[in-house]
């Protein structure tokens, strides 16, 4: 199953018309075997796609939950390689989009090319540098593109009519549509008129636009249904989980999707 050319898109239009969830989770958190049967409970849940992220010491996006599961992960040394050996083992047993979510330093430490194969190998379908502008470094994106990856790229509030088709231009797979500035979780950060935002986007691109930072609830998805194709939800998850990580924090976290996604129904 590795390599299967374009689930993201495949998955987007047998879903044509619905909002879809788009769960995250962090690698090796609680550990890996127990993320092993969160994803699985995330595709029993429905979940549309997976967003795994690769445990990392310095985020700038990520908020506390999330950067507590990164910490909790990397003491018991989960990086990119045990991630994607992660995925490698998912996608032996289904065919569910996976989404990997990272920072620059984890895929240079292991060296673009080699990631981008390593990614394509164990079954990844898109690649979200959350720190690096398509414009920034342009070889960088070549490369994952070569490598035969959806690129995810970004799109803020703040991000300016003439730079909109610029990014549009280098995505691939969907469109990350950030709800609110800030990082990760509840509150803060401006969110601007999302509609308004949405909608400019779908004038340049005929991708499927996913939004995420800030949906912590079914209220909030809700809000997003017929909106959005896809939320993606990870803050959320990762507080459930982190109210006691050893004891019943799988369950948890299932039921939360399975909210999520009856509130996208």
């Amino acid at each position: 199953m590795a390599g299967s050319p374009r689930r993201l898109s495949k998955a987007f239009a047998a879903t044509h018309g619905h909002t879809g969830l788009i769960p995250y989770l962090t690698a090796g958190y609680p550990s890996i075997e127990r993320s092993l049967d969160l994803a699985r409970g995330f595709v029993r849940a429905g979940a549309l796609a997976l967003e795994i992220g690769i445990p990392f010491s310095d985020p700038i996006a990520d908020g506390p939950d999330i950067q507590r599961a990164s910490e909790w992960a990397l003491r018991a040394k989960v990086g990119a390689r045990e991630s994607l050996d992660l995925v490698a083992t998912l996608r032996r047993e289904s065919e569910v989009p996976i989404v990997i979510m990272t920072y620059a330093n984890p895929v240079l430490r292991v060296g673009l090319d080699r990631f981008g194969k390593a990614a394509l190998a164990a079954g990844v379908d898109g690649v979200l540098v959350s720190d690096l502008p398509p414009d920034e470094s342009p070889e960088s994106w070549r490369a994952l593109d070569e490598a035969g990856l959806d690129t995810i790229v970004l799109i803020a509030p703040t991000t300016s009519d003439e730079r909109l088709p610029q990014l549009l231009a280098r995505a691939r797979g969907f469109v990350y549509c950030l709800a609110r500035t800030g990082v990760t979780g509840r509150g803060g950060g401006e969110a601007g008129a999302l509609d308004q935002r949405i909608a400019a986007i779908r004038r340049h691109t005929s991708l499927p636009v996913a939004v995420g930072f800030g949906v912590s609830s079914a209220e909030d998805a809700r809000r997003l249904r017929g909106l959005a194709d896809a939320v993606v939800v990870g803050a959320a998850f990762m507080r459930a989980i982190g109210e006691d990580p050893e004891h019943g924090a799988i369950e948890r976290a299932t039921r939360l999707a399975e909210g999520f996604v009856e509130a996208l129904a």
